[in-house]
């Protein structure tokens, strides 16, 4: 298995529009090199502001935000820092943030998944006059898998497909199936509860911070035009600042769904305690991953004051994508580590964070009140194991 730094390097490789800020570290920030975000009251003293270095500006109204293109060499960190951070106060601008949930580092899985080679029991079937919708902003789905019948979820977007090969290798991509696996944790442990899902990762488990601030605000609108209130948000997927703040773009269309909506979010599978958003947002839960008996949080996890819950997230088994690559099978054994039909065994804070949302639908629907309303009462449930202090402490 390559390391979080050969994954990364890798990454960069193939998104060359992005840069790591400061250093190639995993746990450190990544930028698009050449471009900025201002909120529209501030567009036009930036633009006079850094007319040497900008080539061109788009308004993106429906955000309130316009969005600079710079110069090749503009630096990006170096410009908001000098130019646009008065001090004592929030910069007039920000650097375009990668999101990711890719393997290994930063997000999602804490490794890669592996087949399982059965069919896994369905989920339960239950009905409740009292309907409560699990939003999921990841990869896709896969649509035609037997635990999503067309009654239980409804699609965002015309198309939320899970892609499984967009660079053609023959090889499944690092993220893909992420989100038809999040959504079976889902369906597992709320199989009442309405799934809604959104496209924002690629396969490979990147989008750029307005991509995600674009489908937050299709979840919005989908929600007002269907009537129907989203009870939870799943976001299996962040990001590190580059300069630690918490992102105010994205805590102000995350505030958008309005009060009634409970965001739940990855905590990162860095092992460490920096601030990792949007899990590190005071209204958000942010969810470690505990081993599989539950006695100790993961040795991939991340931690810190800002991790509100842990769930389990090793060696979870749920459903996946069904996709054979090239593989053989391992010698003197009938297992193809790479041949998937449907199911998989995953780990990582992107599988903690849904078994968490899950609980809030169940409890909501149980109950006949809302994720809100429980919220409370399923924190406690999902409390830091006793040994958690061991992370925190900088444990193994």
């Amino acid at each position: 298995m390559r390391s979080p730094e050969e994954r990364l390097a890798r990454l960069l490789d193939r998104h060359s529009e992005f840069l790591p800020v400061a250093s190639d570290d995993p746990t450190g920030a990544i930028i698009r090199r050449d471009e900025l975000l201002v909120p529209a009251r501030h567009a036009a003293a930036v633009e006079e502001a850094a007319r040497r270095w900008t080539d061109g500006r788009t308004d993106v109204e429906a955000l309130g935000l316009a969005r600079f293109r710079l110069r090749g060499d503009a630096d990006v960190a170096d410009l908001i820092t000098s130019q646009f951070s008065p001090e004592g106060g929030e910069p007039l601008a920000a650097p375009v943030h990668m999101f990711r949930g890719e393997p290994n580092y930063q997000g999602g899985p804490g490794g890669v998944p592996s087949p399982v080679p059965t069919s896994l029991p369905a989920p339960a079937t239950a009905s409740s006059g009292h309907r409560v919708t699990v939003a999921i902003l990841d990869t896709g789905i896969s649509a035609n898998h037997p635990w999503f019948p067309a009654t239980s979820w409804d699609a965002i977007d015309k198309d939320v497909d899970d892609r499984l090969d967009e660079n053609n290798d023959y090889e499944l991509d690092a993220q893909a199936g992420h989100g038809t696996f999040i959504a079976g944790v889902v369906r597992q442990h709320a199989p009442g509860a309405h799934v809604l899902v959104g496209r924002v990762l690629g396969s490979d488990g990147v989008c750029d911070e307005m991509d995600l601030l674009r489908a937050l605000l299709r979840l919005r609108d989908s929600s007002a035009a269907s009537h129907h209130g989203i009870g939870v948000l799943n976001l299996s997927l962040g990001a590190y600042m580059w300069n630690d703040r918490p992102p105010a773009l994205v805590s102000q269309a995350i505030e958008s769904l309005g009060r009634d909506t409970v965001v739940v979010a990855a905590a990162g599978n860095n092992h460490n305690d920096r601030a990792f958003w949007p899990a590190a947002f005071e209204p958000v839960i942010g969810v470690g991953a505990l081993r599989a008996d539950g006695t100790g949080p993961t040795s991939f996890s991340n931690y810190g004051s800002w991790v509100d819950a842990w769930a389990p997230g090793d060696e979870v088994a749920s459903s996946f994508v069904t996709f054979d690559g090239p593989k053989e099978k391992l010698p003197g054994t009938d297992i193809d580590p790479d041949c998937f039909t449907g199911f998989a065994h995953w780990s990582g804070t992107s599988f903690a964070a849904p078994r968490v949302a899950a609980e809030l639908a169940r409890r909501a629907q149980e109950e006949k009140s809302s994720p809100r309303d429980v919220r409370d009462a399923v924190l406690r449930q999902f409390t830091a194991p006793v040994n958690a202090a061991a992370v925190t402490d900088g444990g193994p």
